[in-house]
């Protein structure tokens, strides 16, 4: 058994990176992030073991943050156009030997402001579900 949230996050990070060419950060941005940066967010999993291995049922949350007084939302969900169509169902999600992903899902699209307003942080939260299979 092996925790699965490890290797789906480096290849997040990977094609997050390549989809957008923004910065992105596992769980929090550092103050000089910039302007426009993604988090890794909100990693939970479910696993069953059955007769020939473990199947994992993974959520995945991605934070788009954007500050900005000119475009509100409309840069947020720029970004996660762009994230949608290099990571979306009919992508292939690559993993190391032994494991494979069975499906891939965007579950929810959600925009969140910040609690000041005067702060112009938008935010567009992306989450998917995955299946993703481990043979022993």
């Amino acid at each position: 058994m092996y925790n699965p949230n490890v290797d789906i996050k480096k290849w997040f990070y990977t094609n997050l990176t390549s989809a957008t060419g923004l910065g992105v950060y596992d769980g929090i941005a550092p103050d000089t992030a910039g302007n426009e940066y993604l988090i890794l967010t909100g990693r939970t999993s479910s696993q069953t073991q059955g007769k020939n291995g473990y199947t994992n049922t993974l959520v995945f949350t991605i934070d788009i943050v954007t500050k900005n007084a000119n475009f509100g939302f409309k840069r947020s969900e720029q970004i996660s156009n762009l994230i949608l169509a290099a990571i979306n169902s009919d992508t292939h999600i690559t993993l190391p030997t032994g494991w494979t992903a069975s499906s891939l899902s965007v579950a929810g699209i959600r925009n969140l402001q910040a609690l000041n307003p005067l702060d112009n942080v938008f935010r567009t939260l992306l989450t998917y579900n995955l299946t993703i299979t481990q043979t022993q």
